[in-house]
């Protein structure tokens, strides 16, 4: 049954944020170390094998169709933009870069619940642009020079997460449980294949196993539990509520950053969070 209750969307939505930001802080450190295939699958194949260990304890009834379908659809798309991210940070600025595949991706949804869940109250519509401009605020850096190349990753990238967000909610109206295996599903086998290239290529790098799997895990572990948060934001609200309140997920980031590496926030990403917290206000109305 799917619930209509704005406030728990809202807190589902920024505690899918805070745990995706964490995900990013601990997946920063390790793709530094080794390549981004190999770590995706590595946080997909584990939180894939947890999940799966779930099921004989949860006994969740045989997913459908359309929950399979989506999941996997929905996981490999998300699984694809996150290897574009990587490439496009490589190329590009990653301030720009992550402002750009941020705010793609929280606009897919927006235009998707247009259709499916009616347009939002004019406040709403307000907060989502507030959050956008803040997505980008806390993701800029200041001096940020564009490469034709990763803006292009970037965007392509924010379409992948854009998919994902919108079939994670189609799949998980028919069982939350299922679509998180299958998207991890989805992810696992776009990692694995990219993984393949990456090994035949000259020069691969070589994988300090007892260095950087803790860390993937983790990764892994905190993005699938912010993928478990969001769906059920929005399955509790509307899709584009949801989405765009998990979006807000850099801030997060640089909050860790702040506080575990002694990092200091510059003027446009305090003014972003500042944002942010009068977007939230106003899509709460």
């Amino acid at each position: 049954m799917i619930l209509s209750s704005t406030a728990e969307a809202v807190t589902l939505g920024l505690s899918a944020a805070a745990v995706w930001g964490a995900s990013d802080f601990s997946g920063g450190f390790v793709t530094r170390r080794s390549s981004p295939a190999y770590i995706v699958a590595i946080a997909h194949g584990v939180s894939l094998l947890f999940i799966l260990a779930l099921v004989p304890l949860l006994h969740p009834a045989m997913p459908n169709r359309l929950t399979v379908v989506s999941a996997l659809v929905g996981g490999g798309a998300g699984g694809i933009g996150l290897l574009l991210l990587y490439e496009a940070l490589s190329v590009g600025s990653m301030g720009l870069t992550s402002s750009v595949a941020g705010v793609v991706t929280a606009i897919l949804p927006v235009i998707a619940s247009f259709f499916r869940d009616g347009r939002p109250t004019p406040l709403r519509l307000a907060g989502f642009a507030v959050a956008m401009t803040a997505i980008w605020l806390i993701s800029w850096s200041p001096g940020s020079k564009s490469h034709p190349r990763g803006i292009g990753l970037a965007v392509l990238a924010g379409i992948g997460f854009g998919v994902l967000l919108i079939l994670l909610r189609t799949a998980g109206s028919g069982s939350v449980l299922w679509a998180m295996a299958f998207s991890r599903c989805g992810g696992v086998g776009c990692a694995l294949v990219a993984s393949v290239f990456v090994r035949l290529r000259p020069g691969a790098v070589r994988i300090p196993w007892r260095g950087i799997v803790p860390l993937a895990i983790l990764a892994g572990a905190l993005d699938t539990l912010g993928n478990l948060l969001y769906t059920l934001s929005a399955l509790y609200g509307r899709l584009d509520v949801a989405a765009v309140l998990s979006s807000l997920y850099p801030a997060g980031t640089i909050l860790l950053a702040v506080w575990l590496l002694r990092e200091r926030a510059t003027r446009t990403q305090t003014a972003g969070m500042a944002l942010a917290l009068a977007a939230v206000v106003l899509i709460s109305l």
